[in-house]
């Protein structure tokens, strides 16, 4: 047995180091692991901080996060000069004066953070020239879709799943979502490389991210959320499960996103018309971030049909906080369990909260709320109301497509068993439950396991 205290590196008796104490698995303070973020890196992860650490030991290691250097970086490799509308600037600016001030990436994080920045500004700029020479692909319609709205681990993928099956509908697949503008020049406008950049992408993410694809697996031509979209204007929560950046949280709480919805929505445009469908084709649209800018989402969409998922709140506050800290843990060598904590306790409620208070203003055959227990239960009664709140017809086809989309999905295993506890984030249940309870109780949403 070693005491926390000298590991920690204070200066203590025994005696006053008796509350903190390591034994050969487990370092706590309380209930909480504190263990720092290097016991949990991964092997991939450690060999690319030793090696970049030995061609340069300074705390940057080389990797410019600037935005003049990543501006410029982005014109070089793709040949492209203009960004058409640059209202993504003061978002980018207020994530990297984040990163650089208060996120304390190790090698690997300050990696991603680059290439992650990097992808998105030459996305801007493919997607940009694509509507310089087509400006006919702004003016295509996007009717009422089917929008997924709910809390992290609520069911909400599972309901997008659900719907993709039916090929009445389109949605977004994952390398659409992370590569969303054809490249003028390229064979195919770079379809094909967009595809296998994206698969390569997800094979080193499973190498470094073994928790994170356990708890929410993805594949290349997955249905995967409109998020990978609003990340492109540096608008999508993915930054605050990766990093820590409490700044720009702040600022995330507050900006009007107005304007990155609607990049959205012309980045939608424009995927649908490189596949060549038709125009009144309906949209699949799942986000838990549309949660907390629901007005935003109806200004752009103003004939949206919303179904809310609901689920035990227990359930999904800790599956979340687990899942983003299985990112987040990659990219900082400090513990960051209780940052991971902070961020998205806080965040859950407020997206409960906001989403709660505009659901008020929206007409009642608008929306519709759908619970977690009854689609375990039945999933086509469920599935049979959401038709006929979507006005669609509930197909023998439709229905066959999901059930076969449920049947490989539990043959192939693809949702693995993501284990959690509140109490390795310093919190109870007790607690969350009474941070709440607000939802609770204004949706009647049942305990799981009571």
């Amino acid at each position: 047995m070693h005491h926390a205290c000298d590991l920690l590196g204070w200066s203590a008796t025994g005696q006053d180091c008796r509350a903190l104490q390591i034994d050969h698995t487990l370092f706590w303070m309380g209930r909480m692991d504190i263990r720092p973020s290097t016991h949990y890196h991964s092997e991939g992860v450690r060999d690319f901080n030793a090696e970049a650490r030995s061609r340069q030991p300074a705390a940057s290691s080389g990797i410019d996060l600037s935005e003049q250097g990543l501006i410029a970086q982005a014109r070089k490799e793709t040949g492209l000069d203009r960004f058409g509308d640059e209202s993504f600037l003061p978002a980018m600016r207020a994530l990297l004066a984040s990163l650089e001030g208060e996120a304390e990436l190790n090698p690997f994080g300050r990696h991603i953070a680059r290439a992650r920045t990097l992808r998105a500004l030459k996305n801007r700029l493919w997607a940009n020239a694509c509507f310089e020479e087509h400006p006919e692909i702004r003016e295509r319609k996007i009717v009422a879709p089917i929008v997924v709205v709910g809390p992290h681990r609520s069911g909400t993928t599972r309901m997008q799943h659900l719907l993709a099956a039916d090929t009445r509908l389109q949605h977004l697949k994952t390398w659409e979502g992370m590569n969303p503008a054809p490249r003028q020049g390229q064979p195919e406008s770079g379809k094909t490389a967009r595809f296998e950049e994206t698969g390569k992408l997800l094979d080193g993410m499973r190498t470094m991210y073994p928790g994170a694809f356990t708890a929410h697996p993805m594949e290349a031509d997955w249905p995967e959320e409109e998020m990978l979209l609003l990340n492109q204007s540096f608008c999508g929560f993915s930054a605050l499960g990766l990093y820590h950046v409490p700044s720009y949280y702040q600022w995330f709480l507050t900006a009007d996103k107005t304007w990155a919805y609607r990049e959205m929505a012309d980045l939608m445009r424009l995927i649908s018309w490189s596949r060549g469908d038709p125009e009144n084709k309906r949209w699949i649209l799942k986000n838990p971030q549309h949660m907390l800018d629901l007005d935003v989402l109806l200004k752009v969409f103003p004939d949206a049909k919303l179904v809310f998922t609901h689920r035990d709140p227990l359930k999904t506050v800790g599956s979340v906080m687990s899942l983003m800290w299985s990112y987040a843990v990659q990219h900082t060598d400090l513990a960051c369990r209780a940052k991971t904590r902070d961020v998205w306790l806080d965040f859950c409620e407020q997206m409960l909260r906001r989403c709660m208070k505009a659901r008020v203003a929206i007409p009642a055959p608008q929306q519709m709320d759908v619970y977690y227990a009854d689609v375990n239960r039945d999933w086509r009664m469920v599935m049979r109301r959401v038709y006929e709140f979507s006005g669609m017809e509930f197909t023998a086809a439709a229905e066959q497509a999901m059930e076969s989309w449920l049947a490989k999905s539990k043959s192939e295993k693809r949702h693995g068993d993501h284990r959690y506890s509140l109490e390795d984030f310093g919190t109870t249940e007790s607690e969350v439950d009474a941070r709440m309870m607000f939802a609770r109780e204004h949706y009647a949403i049942p305990y799981e396991d009571k």
